[in-house]
């Protein structure tokens, strides 16, 4: 399932292309090491198509960059880095002198409700991957 907006997916191509030249890499060198075909790069740097979050972790490492910073442009965010940007969401909002404790709990409780069902959202796509027939798997990391 491809829940990427057209902006998500031109951006991820974009960064995705810059990280890998950052580093020096051709395409072929990039999948070789994610031991994924060159074409299934390819695709994903031209938008033809995207990872699976599992394929954009192992990129975040190959790539040396920092837990979420492919991720979070399509919608995906690891645990951890989401743990850590909702402290400093609600240590902003705590430390906020222009709110009163009132608008406080009020914004405290809209964003961990906004949290929870980006949570949920992750973990249906999660389940609408692992539901999925091999061949339609294949198709999602750029195969055809």
């Amino acid at each position: 399932m491809d829940v990427a907006t057209d902006d998500q997916r031109e951006m991820f191509r974009r960064a995705l292309q810059r990280a890998r030249r950052e580093r020096g890499l051709s395409q072929r060198e990039l999948s070789k090491a994610l031991r994924l075909s060159h074409s299934t790069v390819s695709f994903w740097e031209r938008g033809e198509s995207i990872p699976t979050i599992d394929n954009v972790i192992e990129l975040e490492r190959v790539l040396d960059l920092q837990s979420g910073e492919l991720s979070r442009l399509l919608g995906y965010m690891p645990l951890a880095t989401m743990q850590q940007e909702m402290l400093g969401v609600l240590d902003a909002i705590v430390a906020d002198p222009e709110l009163g404790p009132d608008q406080r709990e009020l914004l405290m409780t809209m964003y961990r409700e906004l949290v929870r069902q980006a949570r949920q959202r992750q973990g249906e796509r999660e389940a609408g991957q692992e539901a999925r027939p091999s061949r339609a798997s294949d198709k999602s990391e750029g195969g055809s």
